[in-house]
């Protein structure tokens, strides 16, 4: 770009702050013009101290709030100072279509004569993929998603290009384009094929502990005892009732067999008491406990292996108790 055309920068900023400017403003609402005169003051700033990019940000920001085509000629400056050959022919293309006839003979005879310079230090990409729908980047700037609607403006140099899918491999490819020149780029995007594992969740360990299958074999072995001194009773009872005694007091041999039915009778009342007591408390102690959280494991999981149990058994002149551990 001709040194004149960066000197005018300084005229063009001062046009920019004229009532002109701020007529042309009148798209926005008052907030959005007032913001987009602080930004544009900023970006003059910022232009002055060199910092180039930050200035491209706000002339951008402050034709969003309030479009004015005299914005458009500040954003293609900028954009050439950048490198950023691409922008600056948008800018300016899209400077004269909107100025129009409020645009000066000389002023767009010397805009057209940068665009021709520009459009030998630009080219086009085309780019298709297997994909419909992925997303395309340009030196990690989004432009759209496939299919594109026309072939893309990019600056000559170094560019790279990625286009993503989900549940495909993203692409990307490193070129360099030359000025004028027309590159037709296509992606194949190989989907993702993960890694398949099966998780077998462990089964919840079993509530009844060692010392909850002890508690159930003491509380059914009182249990046992407890029907046992309780048949014993029973008997002792009725050979009570078939003893005889003269007179008014009963003989020392009744008395013992009184005494035999009442301890044996107390001796089932205490097994009897003391099966239930362990055995409730066993059973509150055991399942009370809060489960365990679930685990996960990725072997499939072994041969569920017998669990220990413990059964009484009564039969018709015979008790006992079976079990396995």
């Amino acid at each position: 770009m001709h040194y004149r055309k960066i000197v005018a920068m300084g005229i063009v900023l001062g046009a920019m702050a004229s009532p002109g400017f701020v007529s042309a403003q009148s798209v926005g609402t008052p907030a959005a013009q007032q913001e987009a005169m602080q930004r544009f003051q900023r970006a003059v700033d910022l232009y002055e101290e060199q910092d180039y990019a930050a200035a491209l940000t706000e002339f951008r920001k402050a034709y969003e709030l309030a479009p004015s085509y005299k914005l458009l000629y500040q954003i293609g400056q900028v954009s050439y100072k950048l490198k950023d050959y691409a922008g600056a022919l948008q800018a300016f293309e899209k400077y004269l279509s909107e100025g129009k006839d409020e645009i000066t003979p000389e002023r767009r005879a010397e805009v057209q004569e940068e665009i021709n310079l520009l459009k030998n230090q630009t080219g086009h990409l085309e780019i298709n993929s297997n994909v419909f729908g992925a997303a395309v980047t340009i030196d990690d700037n989004p432009v759209g998603t496939i299919p594109l609607d026309g072939p893309i403006l990019v600056s000559v140099g170094s560019r790279k290009i990625t286009v993503s899918a989900e549940g495909r491999q993203s692409v990307t490819q490193a070129i360099t384009v030359a000025g004028q020149e027309l590159r037709k780029l296509n992606f194949d995007l190989p989907e993702l094929v993960g890694e398949t594992r099966t998780v077998y969740q462990k089964e919840s360990p079993s509530k009844m502990t060692t010392w909850s299958w002890v508690g159930v074999g003491v509380a059914g072995a009182l249990g046992i005892g407890a029907t046992i001194t309780g048949i014993m009773a029973m008997n002792a009872d009725e050979d009570l009732s078939n003893m005889t005694f003269v007179g008014g007091t009963p003989d020392s041999k009744i008395k013992d067999q009184q005494s035999k039915v009442d301890n044996l009778a107390l001796t089932t009342d205490i097994l009897a008491g003391a099966a239930i007591v362990t055995l409730g408390t066993t059973l509150v102690w055991t399942f009370a406990r809060p489960d365990a959280p679930p685990e996960f494991d990725s072997e499939p999981p072994p041969a569920e292996a017998k669990r220990p149990f413990i059964q009484p058994m009564i039969g018709l002149g015979s008790i006992g108790v079976t079990g396995e551990f």
